[in-house]
């Protein structure tokens, strides 16, 4: 069992640059990735998103990707003095023309737009910084699959003790039920016999309405299917399958649908309050397979 919530992060050194990768999972009904990747390696994104879609089947998955220079990279800058030669000769003119002053000190000429050149990601080797960056994700993944897996694992017994709740709820229910069909019958048999008084019961007629009455009220079919809802789910949650996430989903949503027509048919307070307990195990339940892939 895998959830869809969980932290990678991978930070490989290069020459000259330190990449970082950081991925992050939440909720999601399928499977949502967004990108932040520094330009210089932007044209991987297809690649990115092939990989991770081959990983993950759910969740918003977010991936970061920040490249730092370091070393002589980071601090190296160029001076571009044929730039700087342009900008003396333009105010050598503009000082003839006008009559003024041309001169610029060796600091105003280094403020000035293209005469300064730092060092930046797009000089680094783009091979190297290409399969740094592979090689970043792959860890970061992993490392994101892994956190999933252990929570996921951590879920597992709340499932199981969830639906073994269920199930241990669900015997008592059917059998007082049954139960409640003959005391129906004989409180229907006894209300009859004090209305006509002396006169004599037909009872083949006292049948057919306790046929009726079980009918209405009998909940083993419901009981049958959620014990199958049951038995699978647990099925599903020891598996080594995945994804799963959907198939929980569905089958509580199944199991809510008969506990519905449970409670519909059980007028028994003790027994309705049965039924209502295992509908707020269900929900809390449906609440965590939410969050599973």
């Amino acid at each position: 069992m895998e959830s869809m919530t969980g932290f990678g992060r991978a930070e490989t050194a290069g020459n000259g640059f330190i990449l970082t990768v950081e991925a992050k999972s939440v909720n999601h009904r399928s499977l949502s990735v967004s990108l932040r990747m520094p330009e210089v390696i932007s044209c991987m994104e297809p690649e990115v998103r092939k990989v991770i879609g081959g990983m993950f089947d759910r969740g918003r998955i977010r991936l970061d990707a920040i490249v730092e220079l370091n070393g002589d990279s980071g601090s190296r800058v160029t001076i571009s003095m044929e730039t700087a030669k342009q900008y003396i000769t333009a105010g050598e003119l503009l000082a003839i023309e006008h009559d003024c002053i041309s001169r610029m000190s060796a600091g105003e000429l280094l403020n000035l737009p293209g005469v300064v050149e730092r060092a930046e990601p797009s000089m680094l080797d783009r091979e190297e910084l290409t399969e740094a960056f592979r090689s970043s994700i792959v860890k970061a993944l992993d490392e994101l699959r892994a956190n999933r897996r252990r929570e996921g694992t951590e879920l597992a017994p709340l499932f199981r003790e969830g639906f073994s709740n269920i199930s241990e709820l669900t015997a008592p229910v059917l059998a007082q039920q049954k139960e409640t069909v003959h005391e129906r019958y004989s409180r229907l048999r006894k209300r009859v016999s004090d209305l006509i008084d002396d006169i004599k019961l037909d009872d083949d007629r006292l049948l057919q309405e306790l046929a009726l009455l079980a009918d209405r009220s009998d909940v083993t079919e419901e009981v049958q299917r959620l014990m199958c809802h049951l038995d699978y789910a647990i099925e599903i949650v020891d598996s080594d399958n995945s994804p799963i996430g959907r198939k929980l989903e569905f089958l509580i949503q199944e199991m809510h649908r008969e506990l519905n027509t449970m409670g519909a048919k059980v007028d028994d307070p003790e027994q309705s309050l049965k039924v209502i307990e295992m509908k707020n195990i269900l929900s809390s339940l449906k609440e965590q397979a939410a969050n599973i892939e």
